[in-house]
């Protein structure tokens, strides 16, 4: 069980000598832990997932179980990180290298206060985490605005350069990623730049492993994707374009069809349409007279005759009734 001093009887200042004994002068005692000390803003939402607060519960293991291979992730990363960079710039094969890669074999613990540290500023974060994307940040209108290391400090009870070193620590063991979003500071422009209070952050997978919650985080980013998707409005229907009728089998129909069935097929359509107007079959055929009188008319309207000259022309031709 953690020894937790209570709220309300916050934990007295450590005298002088205990602080040297331990080799620090923060205040930290490593037989009561200052756990308590992590609160979140009144206007939080307290009904988060279980799965977080299952993930806070096993993270404080780390402070009573350092030795665990599963936290070698986050107490020796950074170590071996700092020792194989001075073994490259000396040279493996020297003393001095040699010396430092039996150092690196060899298993350290970290200072307790470092432990406490990291244990308040993963159980800030994990509160503000979201099990889809593995995103620390509070969702903000479809977007993200981070958490500032200051705003981290005032609520896990740390000084601000302790805070910032336990993220360095996160950052360095790729436990805690920076996505390059959110408020941060432009060197070139020295100014601050973007929306948030600091950038926004994202949870490697490696933690969560860590945490020996593989299984069940996968479940709940199921349960949450699946969510998401039946929140989501349905897709709007593009108009699909209504093709235009393909002419070129008429166009073919209309060229393999001889003059005399196209004549056959004009005759039954105007009978169809209007039977008594259509023409008999039964008719006669043209007297040479009619020929000879048709063969006149068009060669007067060759010569430029008008229709009513011709009508009278006509008229002035025909014998008179003998009746």
């Amino acid at each position: 069980m953690f020894r937790v001093s209570s709220p309300s009887q916050p934990t007295p200042p450590a005298p002088v000598t205990t602080a040297c004994a331990f080799g620090n002068r923060c205040g930290h005692d490593r037989s009561v832990l200052r756990f308590h000390l992590l609160h979140l803003p009144s206007e939080a939402n307290p009904a988060r997932p279980a799965l977080i607060t299952k993930a806070i519960g096993k993270v404080r293991h780390y402070f009573l179980n350092p030795r665990d291979p599963a936290w070698d992730v986050l107490s020796q990363s950074e170590r071996q990180h700092r020792l194989a960079r001075q073994i490259a710039a000396i040279g493996p094969k020297t003393p001095q290298g040699q010396r430092l890669e039996a150092r690196s074999l060899r298993w350290r613990q970290q200072r307790s206060e470092r432990r406490e540290a990291l244990i308040l500023v993963l159980g800030l974060l994990f509160s503000y985490t979201d099990i889809a994307t593995l995103t620390v940040a509070v969702p903000h209108g479809g977007d993200w605005l981070g958490l500032s290391v200051p705003w981290i400090a005032a609520h896990t009870g740390l000084s601000p350069s302790r805070a910032k070193r336990a993220i360095a620590t996160l950052a360095r063991a790729k436990l805690l990623t920076n996505t390059g979003r959110g408020r941060q500071f432009d060197r070139k422009r020295r100014c601050w730049v973007g929306a948030g209070w600091g950038p926004v952050r994202r949870f490697s997978y490696r933690l969560i492993r860590a945490l020996g919650l593989e299984v069940a985080w996968q479940h709940a980013q199921r349960k949450a994707r699946k969510e998401a998707r039946s929140v989501a409005p349905p897709p709007v229907a593009t108009p699909v374009p209504v093709r235009a009728p393909d002419r070129a089998p008429l166009a073919q129909t209309a060229a393999t069809l001889t003059p005399n069935t196209h004549h056959k097929r004009a005759q039954s359509l105007r009978q169809a349409i209007n039977p008594a107007a259509a023409p008999s079959d039964t008719r006669q055929a043209a007297t040479p007279e009619d020929l000879a009188r048709n063969r006149r008319l068009a060669e007067l309207a060759t010569q430029g005759l008008s229709l009513a000259e011709i009508r009278r022309l006509q008229q002035a031709a025909q014998p008179p009734d003998s009746s």
